[in-house]
């Protein structure tokens, strides 16, 4: 591959990667948006304990679609990292200045903080109302067996979603270019 081929597929993935971290940082908006249309809605009036049932189920669903669309974005710098940049030091490229970032954003002595404080960010948005809610739901009570599967999937979905959001997340480091 020559090297214009790896700068034009370098360009090409950045600007993938840029989408899809528009389209992920947009998916907290609308869970914000979406949990608190529901609790005002339950709130307004008695006798809409189910609807204390979307929160869980409409955030497990965007939490899920925002982790794999970081994951990707995560996955296209670690292809730039592991692939595009060996490439191009093999050619004989001047890897420091079209590909720095890749490695130079990764090597500050802050990252594992502000991803530690970005995962509880992100478990907070798609993962703290649908537990209130839940905890609402179970704490009214006279809900049923069908409440209690309902609520106990959702429940079990929440807890898988905190599960993916901690496992997924990647504090290392970079050496310092």
């Amino acid at each position: 591959m020559s090297n214009e081929m790896l700068k034009v597929e370098y360009e090409r993935l950045k600007e993938e990667q840029v989408r899809r971290i528009g389209f992920r940082d947009n998916l907290i908006y609308v869970a914000l948006g979406v949990a608190g249309a529901i609790f005002a809605f339950y709130f307004g009036k008695e006798d809409r304990q189910y609807i204390l049932l979307i929160p869980p189920f409409a955030l497990t669903v965007l939490g899920w679609t925002y982790l794999v669309n970081d994951e990707k974005i995560s996955s296209i710098g670690r292809y730039i990292r592991e692939r595009l940049l060996p490439e191009f030091k093999a050619r004989g490229g001047d890897s420091v200045t079209l590909l720095g970032w890749e490695t130079y954003h990764r090597s500050d002595n802050d990252r594992v903080w502000r991803k530690a404080t970005q995962s509880v960010v992100d478990i907070s948005a798609f993962c703290m109302a649908s537990a209130v809610s839940l905890a609402i739901f179970f704490g009214k009570g006279g809900i049923g067996i069908a409440g209690w599967v309902l609520g106990t999937l959702e429940a079990v979905a929440v807890i898988g979603l905190i599960a993916a959001f901690v496992h997924t997340s990647d504090y290392s480091r970079d050496e310092t270019v």
